[in-house]
């Protein structure tokens, strides 16, 4: 009777541990990919031009781990958030990801005052 709780345990970090590694990032001076699926495969592609911001969210235990997600917000009707789950050093992506989509917009001649609103 006590294997019960253990076992329901480790198959909750079997299922955590497939989620995570089922889902892979690439970053490209154009465009962002994301891909997730273990059996059945979805790839999403970001045009970094579209970028409007990216946050970094850690918890404590993921600071100390130095982990955590990284959310890109975009002018995207598709995806206007996207969230990488589990990212080694969460600020340095979120500065690659920066450096990136402000070379994109200088190169497409996009500026940062297209995404606002108009009153």
């Amino acid at each position: 009777m006590a294997l019960v709780p253990l076992a329901l345990g480790v198959l909750l970090l079997l299922l955590l541990w497939i989620s995570v590694k089922s889902c892979s990032y690439r970053l490209t001076t154009q465009r962002l990919f994301v891909r997730r699926g273990w059996l059945a495969k979805h790839v999403n592609e970001l045009e970094l031009y579209r970028v409007k911001d990216v946050v970094v969210d850690q918890a404590g235990l993921q600071r100390l781990l130095g982990y955590g997600t990284v959310t890109v917000l975009a002018a995207d009707d598709t995806t206007p958030e996207t969230h990488l789950v589990g990212i080694s050093s969460p600020t340095k992506v979120k500065e690659m990801i920066r450096t990136q989509y402000r070379a994109a917009r200088q190169r497409e001649g996009v500026h940062p005052t297209e995404f606002m609103k108009s009153p």
